[in-house]
């Protein structure tokens, strides 16, 4: 097997930590574009890493870490023995996944699967990210951040115009969500 790229151990940790999960909620829960993920669930799968569920239930892990079963109406994928024993080798504190909140659901997929190019100099957006990733977003802000309506709750949200150029950098750091 060649090595893996970001995106393809993001989804191992992710199917590893929630067990066995559907393309659509992987992407959201991951905050990555659908066909990007589907087709490094196509590779994984051919490369034997992960496998499509056969059982008509299935069983999976909550947020509030419950286990719930469920009859399953879209094709579920699991680890298989291999999948497992390379999440055992990543170092786990290095991938930071989290999802979206539940109302952003719907639009940020869409963002995700659907991204527009604009002419505009400043956007009024909303950047949603971990607290790990605040000073970058500080940094990258500068003055605009005292312009930004602020909320801290279990990630931090900024509300506010923001020059395009300062927004692509942002788009770029891990784990953070620009919606605009």
């Amino acid at each position: 097997m060649d090595k893996m790229d970001k995106l393809e151990i993001k989804i191992i940790t992710t199917i590893n930590s929630i067990g066995p999960t559907f393309i659509s909620k992987l992407a959201n829960r991951i905050l990555e574009n659908q066909n990007l993920v589907k087709e490094s669930v196509k590779k994984l799968v051919a490369e034997k890493i992960l496998e499509r569920v056969e059982n008509v239930m299935v069983s999976y892990k909550t947020k509030e870490e419950n286990v719930v079963t469920k009859h399953r109406n879209h094709t579920y994928y699991k680890l298989t023995k291999k999948g497992e024993q390379l999440v055992k080798n990543i170092n786990l504190e290095d991938i930071e996944v989290r999802e979206a909140f539940k109302t952003y659901n719907k639009a940020l997929q869409n963002i995700l699967d659907n991204p527009e190019d604009e002419e505009e100099k400043d956007f009024y957006c909303v950047i949603d990210f971990p607290y790990s990733q605040e000073i970058n977003i500080k940094n990258i802000l500068k003055d605009e951040i005292y312009k930004m309506e602020k909320t801290y709750d279990n990630t931090v949200v900024f509300r506010g115009k923001v020059e395009k150029n300062k927004i692509e950098k942002i788009k770029l750091l891990p784990n953070v969500v620009v919606l605009m």
